[in-house]
């Protein structure tokens, strides 16, 4: 008798215990479903904001770009009357973003990347930013001469080469205006003082000798360089040690994102965007 006693004291502590879990996921998917609507509100809300901000840009980045907009870069840009479309990972033409990867995505997608994030054949996005990731920055020398703008290999002359090749497909949209935004530089511990130099080295060149000989080659003042490698690096070209919440993380802080943004709202004002 005990023992059915004990049986049936289990059982029903068991059912007791499996409904009170039943309760908790219901209570949970209901909590999660109602949060699942907010962000769904938030997305049409900020799609009815941006089709009515004046202008609009859309940015091509990976993880440092989204935390740099998440960290207050798109309410800055929405503030001067800028909306902002994200394409990113998980987005067709997002996945690729190295330097070696420009050319072809732009030659084979750019009407998509004017119309992205809006449905209307009215609305199109002004304002055209890339970006690659920092392991871009560990360049590992000047490579072949003649460089090459679909080939992987980290060198100067491969990124001279598809900046060469890019300058023929914007100038052919004169009222598009681009913007390239250096990659961001490395942790001290994720490179060396060449390849990091070397980094510095195309900074200096894609802001300065291809963008003057862009504007004289095209007559156009539709391409400029936000350097944000020179915003983030220190005097060994790396990033700045209170950049980085991590030892080896090369993701720049929320402190580095906020700087960052100081700076590029500057870079606008600057250039009369």
């Amino acid at each position: 008798m005990k023992i059915l006693t004990a049986v049936l004291v289990i059982s029903i502590l068991g059912n007791l215990a499996g409904l009170f879990v039943l309760y908790k996921f219901q209570k949970k998917k209901a909590y999660l479903a109602v949060l699942e609507q907010r962000l769904i509100q938030k997305d049409e809300t900020l799609k009815q904001v941006n089709k009515l901000l004046p202008k609009k840009m859309v940015f091509l980045h990976h993880s440092v770009g989204r935390n740099w907009l998440n960290d207050g870069l798109r309410e800055e840009l929405m503030s001067r009357g800028i909306a902002v479309q994200s394409i990113t990972y998980g987005d067709e033409i997002g996945e690729e973003t190295d330097m070696n990867n420009w050319v072809p995505k732009f030659e084979n997608n750019i009407e998509q990347i004017f119309d992205f994030g809006y449905n209307d054949s009215e609305t199109q996005n002004d304002i055209i930013m890339f970006k690659s990731c920092f392991p871009n920055s560990d360049i590992i020398g000047a490579g072949d001469e003649k460089g090459n703008p679909y080939q992987p290999e980290k060198t100067l002359n491969n990124y001279h080469a598809v900046f060469d090749s890019l300058k023929t497909i914007f100038s052919a949209h004169p009222d598009k205006q681009f913007i390239y935004v250096t990659s961001p530089p490395l942790h001290k511990l994720k490179t060396n003082a060449e390849n990091a130099a070397r980094a510095r080295e195309f900074t200096k060149w894609i802001k300065s000798d291809f963008v003057k000989r862009y504007k004289d080659e095209t007559g156009l003042d539709n391409f400029i360089v936000f350097d944000l490698f020179d915003v983030l690096a220190n005097d060994q070209n790396v990033l700045k040690d209170n950049y980085s919440d991590r030892e080896g993380d090369s993701h720049p802080n929320y402190l580095a994102n906020k700087t960052a943004s100081k700076a590029f709202i500057k870079f606008l004002e600057e250039n009369d965007l």
